[in-house]
């Protein structure tokens, strides 16, 4: 059974997964409602698409994630090359506590950073992302099923969400939450209006 620590290391990824998903799909789903889709084709459309990206997008979450953990793994790497070479030994001594004080700094920074993901293995921030990414999606074709675009008051929704995701979020990092609420609800808000008025182009 999960900790509240653990769950609390899972969510900063599944926040992001949730985002992303909820700004792509309604896009999406924007963009093939201009084009003229019909309703049923639509829904299909935008789940296939919606599993599609999420996998991909699970991916490139793993592969950043397993490349940060093996950058965070240099500093043993370099010790040892340190500690092989044939110099004097108080010049060796300076050149590894050096590069041990430079790691700690560098750690104490991304703790402070507010990256409550640095304890996810791979595999589990990506699973994160996936499940955040479905959630998000799965939440804006339900949305959209309820209530039909292109009326704005559809939008109402997702707009809230993406305030509070983004609040929140911004406030995981220790930065300023306001910020983050208006960034990513105006931006996602932003493509999805320019993704319908796209699609209307063609």
């Amino acid at each position: 059974m999960s900790s509240p620590k653990q769950l609390y290391d899972y969510l900063p990824a599944f926040i992001v997964g949730v985002i992303e998903g909820l700004i792509v799909i309604l896009s999406l789903f924007c963009f093939l409602l201009a084009r003229g889709v019909d309703t049923h084709l639509l829904f299909i459309y935008s789940g296939i698409a919606l599993v599609f990206i999420a996998a991909l997008l699970a991916a490139g979450a793993y592969y950043t994630r397993k490349e940060e953990m093996d950058n965070s793994g240099g500093e043993s790497k370099i010790l040892k090359i340190y500690q092989s070479l044939d110099i004097d030994d108080h010049l060796k001594k300076a050149m590894v506590d050096d590069t041990v004080q430079e790691n700690k700094v560098w750690e104490k920074e991304w703790q402070e950073g507010g990256n409550a993901t640095s304890s996810l293995m791979p595999k589990q921030y990506a699973l994160s992302v996936f499940w955040g990414f479905l959630a998000g999606g799965i939440i804006i074709l339900i949305n959209n099923y309820l209530m039909q675009l292109p009326s704005y008051t559809a939008l109402l929704i997702p707009f809230l969400l993406l305030a509070a995701l983004g609040f929140y979020k911004y406030k995981l990092a220790n930065q300023k939450p306001v910020n983050g609420m208006l960034l990513i609800s105006l931006s996602g808000m932003a493509a999805a209006i320019g993704a319908y008025y796209a699609g209307g182009f063609f």
